[in-house]
């Protein structure tokens, strides 16, 4: 069982995961730095060598090594959910929870990220802004269907966005599940 976060780009999936990962007290796993690992070089460059398309092979071979049945929170990366065969195995793997973030707060943090040499691989040359509103006019009716539960983040600092999915989890029953299977594998040790 895993809980997974999916949202576009600078949404803030990977540090609620691992906060949520410490409430939870379960690993964390990031798939693009999983994809970082195994390819052997940033996302930035694995793009610019072999493109788009040799990422997201990579992306769908990550994700569907995570098809085990330990426990974990997952942070995608933003288009994992355009593909259907990777829509179809995060569902199997656990709950989708979206973090939906403003679209100037997505801007204004890829920006930042930017500014500080940490640049995500664009998309297109053009405008920041029409790219990310266009990538959003895609994605989020495919985030919206494909999750299990919505987080708004407009507003909200990290640890409560982390609180609301935890708040989610232990009244879906979720969290006695986890706990119970952290207790079963404790057991078998």
């Amino acid at each position: 069982m895993k809980v997974i976060i999916i949202g576009y780009r600078a949404t803030g999936k990977s540090t609620v995961g691992l906060l949520l990962s410490k409430k939870l007290q379960i690993p964390f796993v990031d798939t693009d730095q999983l994809i970082e690992d195994t390819a052997g070089m940033p996302i930035k460059t694995l793009v610019a060598r072999h493109g788009w398309e040799t990422f997201r092979e990579k992306e769908t071979e990550v994700i569907a090594s995570l098809c085990d049945g330990n426990l974990c929170v997952v942070a995608t990366g933003g288009g994992a959910i355009l593909s259907g065969v990777n829509r179809e195995l995060l569902k199997n793997m656990g709950t989708l929870i979206y973090l939906k973030t403003p679209l100037p707060d997505i801007v204004e943090r890829l920006k930042q990220d930017a500014q500080a040499e940490q640049v995500r691989p664009r998309f297109t040359s053009g405008n920041l802004m029409e790219e990310t509103i266009a990538a959003l006019e895609e994605r989020i009716p495919i985030y919206e269907s494909t999750a299990d539960f919505m987080v708004d983040t407009n507003g909200k600092s990290i640890a409560r966005v982390s609180d609301d999915i935890y708040q989610h989890l232990f009244e879906a029953g979720i969290v006695s599940d986890i706990n119970e299977t952290k207790n079963i594998l404790k057991n078998k040790l």
